[in-house]
């Protein structure tokens, strides 16, 4: 069935199909909805990850599989667009940086297992010293992460507005891809904050209007709308 698809088809059917994976993924991580702490509340975290270590690792598994989903469906994206001007430039240049970011955040989900068991094997002098310490390493690279992810959709998706017919998919296009960039430097200032109440509230907002985006540039490509370039 995926074969009959061009690339740009079968990077929204992996992209809808990893969101999906790695949504469920993080709403299982213990510390979110089973036993929610606060995000600075890295003590807390630890307690709640050993608390539920098999949901703990289960959840950082289906995390970073369904977001390399995601990047194969970006990457596939990648390889559709063939503009070889400014257009061409922007979906390219931000899906590649938000393939580097999805990869960053990938990656250190490992850091939720190491804090697992450096808790259960006893590793270390101090154990839940130093499973805080990875956690809180973790959480320096997601606040970097994000925003940088946020920002390089916001430029891939300006860019991608000349490559849709103009209507209701364009306009809609460009209202999500300014609200992924005003994401981006909102979740930069939200870093800073003591409580992660605007950070959480900011990302639900993002993620709705990106899950509205999504459906709407599936149903563009569906409709062949979509062109690989301006030319």
């Amino acid at each position: 069935m995926l074969s009959s698809l061009n690339a740009m088809q079968r990077g929204g059917v992996y992209i809808l199909f990893g969101g999906v994976v790695s949504a469920v993924g993080r709403a299982l991580k213990p510390g979110v909805l089973v036993d929610s702490v606060d995000w600075n509340d890295l003590d807390g975290l630890v307690q709640a990850m050993a608390d539920n270590e098999v949901l703990t690792h289960t959840s950082a598994v289906m995390y970073a599989f369904g977001l390399m989903f995601v990047l194969t469906g970006l990457n596939s994206v990648r390889n559709f667009v063939t503009d070889s001007g400014l257009v061409g430039d922007m979906v390219r240049g931000g899906t590649l940086l938000g393939m580097i970011s999805l990869f960053v955040i990938s990656v250190i989900q490992g850091l939720d297992h190491m804090a697992v068991r450096v808790i259960d094997d006893g590793i270390g002098s101090n154990p839940n010293e130093l499973a805080v310490s990875l956690q809180s390493a973790k959480l320096g690279l997601i606040l970097m992460a994000w925003p940088i992810l946020y920002a390089s959709i916001g430029v891939a998706g300006l860019g991608g507005m000349r490559l849709l017919p103009g209507g209701l998919h364009r306009s809609i296009q460009g209202i999500a891809s300014l609200v992924m960039l005003a994401t981006s430097v909102l979740l930069l200032m939200a870093a800073s904050l003591e409580s992660n109440d605007f950070w959480n509230a900011v990302s639900l907002i993002t993620a709705i209007v990106l899950a509205i985006w999504i459906i709407t540039l599936s149903h563009a490509v569906y409709k062949g709308k979509v062109s690989a370039s301006t030319a």
